[in-house]
């Protein structure tokens, strides 16, 4: 008796209720993932379902985002709980160039820049201490993220079969 193959249901989406409406990314039915549903996840922006506590990716649309961040005890708590999802992703989607030229490659308004505490230089600097100091992939892709996203998704899987 030849073994059967067990068709199993594609793999869907999550999407955190706490991504803001008009911002992130969305995927509809295809060949590798029946869709999205927004719920609400504990930890990062998205992952897919059955796999939460294996993969997250956490998105920041802007480097104003990220800078504001970078120096809250709230995103300190996330990395943390990052650091225990064995497929962590921070998927950042700006450019080194928008770092390095913080603001004034931010959308932060020109009047407010000289109550800014710190430059892109800083940025950097705790880019790589986060690196260093917890497990999250951290990836500059640009206006690709969801590129990205859709391939480690697709990688993630392909390690669970």
């Amino acid at each position: 008796m030849a073994d059967a193959k067990i068709e199993l249901p594609l793999p869907l989406i999550l999407r955190d209720t706490q991504e803001k409406e008009g911002h992130g990314w969305r995927w509809i039915k295809s060949r590798t993932f029946r869709g999205m549903e927004r719920r609400s996840l504990e930890t990062g922006d998205y992952t897919i379902e059955g796999l939460e506590n294996i993969l997250s990716i956490e998105r920041k649309g802007s480097i104003a985002e990220w800078a504001q961040n970078i120096t809250q005890k709230r995103f300190e708590r996330e990395l943390q709980r990052l650091d225990e999802i064995p497929h962590a992703w921070i998927l950042l989607e700006f450019t080194m160039k928008e770092v390095m030229g913080y603001p004034q490659t931010s959308t932060i308004p020109r009047k407010r820049w000289k109550y800014l505490a710190f430059g892109g230089a800083f940025i950097l600097k705790k880019t790589i201490e986060m690196m260093m100091q917890h497990k999250v992939h951290i990836v500059f892709c640009g206006t690709h993220g969801k590129e990205v996203a859709t391939q480690i998704m697709k990688r993630v899987l392909e390690c669970q079969n």
